[in-house]
């Protein structure tokens, strides 16, 4: 079963027959923006050799300094394994696609035509923006039972601001005012964060608001990681798929990144990305030593990384079993299935309407 592969030593990558190859460095990687830095390796590639067969590949995460040509890239290409760079803080920064293989000119067309109709891009940002709110409001009310006193009287006050959230959804006019109100959910959201932690957990992680660019502490910079690796898993679905990655209809679609990822990532973060960060920093997965401060922000070390990875992939095999399909489907191919919802809806909005995708468990 092909699954995807994380990288995290640096060296370099290769095509070694019809397989891959990583040869490692053995020197210490130093950080991208380094002031002395003139584009080298780090270390030359003088460490063990570790082949993996590229049949067990879905995609590729290099979260090290990796070496790479053009002979790796074309076999890639030839596979069909995408692969995702992250710099040395965990920031996600680049995709290298292999040629498309999913291709259908009519729902490019669709699929530009509803982000040139007003009308029609408003029902779909909707739609993303509404199955965002119900699966957050799923996630308080996960974790209301275990709440007494002023907390439980804060998540019920949340819970009927949420309720007016969505009350004022049908009645916004435009994209803007849409993602205002999206912005004043999270942020409603985020305030709740540390009575789910608990009094010892919120102490060694203190979380006031929500910070990107650099994140200013630990909880920041746990959030800020997790949700570039739900937009790339996200993207990662996208493609195995004939929709544009460009084209979105929440985000604005922009140059230099894939905002239809980012729509639906909204739909599945609290899901994926805030479920697994109370639970390791719950369990104690997680602790301080695990993050460090740079330049004015704090990023997780590459140990917190590690296992930050090693649940999440975890989390994708979960499974959960389907209400209409009748079978045990995984978190991963959940968002497969709502790409192809999308799909349905842009080619038939009338007969098949787009609603996003609800937990229900």
């Amino acid at each position: 079963m092909k699954r995807p592969h994380y990288l995290f030593s640096s060296g370099r990558l290769r095509r070694q027959h019809n397989t891959l190859c990583l040869e490692r460095t053995t020197g210490e990687r130093l950080p991208d923006d380094a002031p002395d830095d003139e584009g080298l390796p780090s270390a030359e590639a003088d460490g063990a050799r570790s082949p993996f067969p590229v049949e067990a590949v879905d995609s590729l995460y290099l979260f090290g300094e990796i070496d790479i040509n053009s002979k790796l890239v074309t076999f890639l290409g030839q596979q069909g394994i995408p692969t995702f760079f992250y710099d040395y803080y965990g920031n996600y920064t680049a995709t290298l696609f292999p040629r498309e293989g999913q291709l259908s000119g009519r729902l490019r067309v669709d699929q530009a035509r509803h982000y040139l109709s007003a009308k029609r891009r408003l029902v779909l940002a909707r739609a993303f923006v509404e199955a965002a709110l119900f699966n957050i409001e799923r996630v308080i009310k996960y974790y209301q039972p275990r709440l007494a006193g002023e907390k439980q009287a804060a998540v019920q006050a949340t819970l009927l601001e949420l309720k007016k959230d969505r009350d004022a959804l049908p009645l916004t006019v435009d994209i803007p005012t849409l993602m205002a109100v999206e912005g004043r959910i999270r942020d409603r959201y985020y305030r709740l964060w540390p009575h789910f932690l608990g009094p010892e957990v919120a102490a060694r992680f203190p979380f006031n608001k929500r910070e990107r660019r650099p994140p200013s502490n630990e909880l920041n910079a746990l959030i800020s990681f997790g949700n570039s690796l739900c937009y790339s898993t996200v993207l990662r679905q996208i493609y195995r798929t004939a929709l544009d990655p460009t084209i979105a209809y929440l985000h604005e679609p922009g140059d230099r990144r894939f905002s239809l990822a980012l729509d639906l990532a909204e739909v599945f973060k609290p899901l994926l990305v805030d479920r697994m960060i109370f639970r390791l920093l719950k369990t104690g997965e997680l602790n301080p030593r695990h993050f460090e401060k740079y330049l004015g922000g704090c990023y997780l070390t590459e140990a917190g990384r590690k296992i930050v990875v090693s649940h999440w992939d975890e989390r994708l095999s979960q499974t959960v079993q389907h209400r209409t399909m009748n079978k045990k489907v995984s978190y991963e191919r959940l968002i497969r299935h709502e790409c192809y919802k999308l799909v349905r809806h842009l080619c038939d909005p009338v007969g098949d309407p787009y609603q996003g995708f609800h937990m229900w468990w």
